[in-house]
């Protein structure tokens, strides 16, 4: 309602402008005066959203990423990148499923969780009236394959390193939002990886981004650390304490 009153107000003193045209110095006067107004609505709004931003921040810090960071801040005014419904789950060693997809995940992988992509970074909210979303992964270097079923749904669609190696491992309802999902997650990831490559030739201070992805990104960083091991390093864990139990160990 803001925006709309403003950009009223904005066409009635351009029309003034245009039927006093002939009113002399006067008209001229006004006329620059009326031409400021916008410019300082839109710096006191961005001020708003900074300072916005700013209290989320700090909320975040303070509980340690357990809220400040709901689905509608990471949104943002021009809404995410993706937004939509999958189950997640962590892939095994070599590509291998940890359970996933029929197989003895636990009761968590196969509930469906909201999926949400905001710059080079997909964030996972287990509910959507949470606080702050349960981890976060990153899409710079990373490439994802739809592994589309006979039927229309669902879909799998894998995560995967520049050498092939699966790391997530998701089920969209069809065809329709797995792809969206894939076109999403590879422009992001292409921006991704495009910014670091600014930063390490030092431009870093000439990308120019909206609030909301810098508050986002740094939500990532503390949310990355909160993604669930790849199975394969938990069996590797009991591999490593069973084998000193073994008498004479293995020939």
């Amino acid at each position: 309602m803001e925006e709309i009153k403003e950009k009223s107000e904005l066409k009635s003193s351009v029309a003034f402008a245009v039927d006093d045209s002939n009113s002399g110095e006067n008209s001229s006067k006004n006329n620059k005066k009326r031409t400021g107004m916008p410019r300082r609505s839109l710096s006191t709004r961005s001020s708003f959203r900074s300072s916005f931003f700013s209290l989320k921040g700090l909320s975040f810090r303070r509980s340690g990423g357990d809220r400040g960071a709901d689905i509608n801040t990471l949104r943002g005014k021009n809404g995410p990148d993706f937004e939509g419904y999958a189950t997640i789950r962590r892939a095994g060693n070599n590509g291998i499923s940890c359970g996933c997809f029929g197989g003895s995940g636990n009761n968590d992988d196969k509930k469906e969780k909201t999926i949400l992509i905001k710059g080079a970074f997909c964030f996972v909210f287990v509910k959507e009236t949470d606080p702050s979303p349960k981890y976060a992964i990153s899409l710079a270097h990373t490439k994802t394959s739809l592994h589309p079923s006979s039927s229309s749904s669902p879909c799998r669609v894998t995560i995967e390193t520049s050498l092939g190696d699966v790391e997530w491992e998701l089920e969209f309802e069809n065809k329709k939002l797995a792809n969206q999902f894939t076109n999403a997650f590879r422009q992001q990831a292409a921006i991704g990886e495009a910014d670091e490559a600014r930063k390490r030739l030092g431009h870093g201070k000439l990308l120019n981004k909206r609030q909301s992805v810098k508050y986002a990104e740094s939500v990532a960083q503390k949310k990355i650390q909160s993604q669930p091991e790849k199975k394969e390093n938990v069996l590797l864990e009991d591999v490593n304490r069973v084998e000193p139990m073994m008498p004479g160990g293995y020939s």
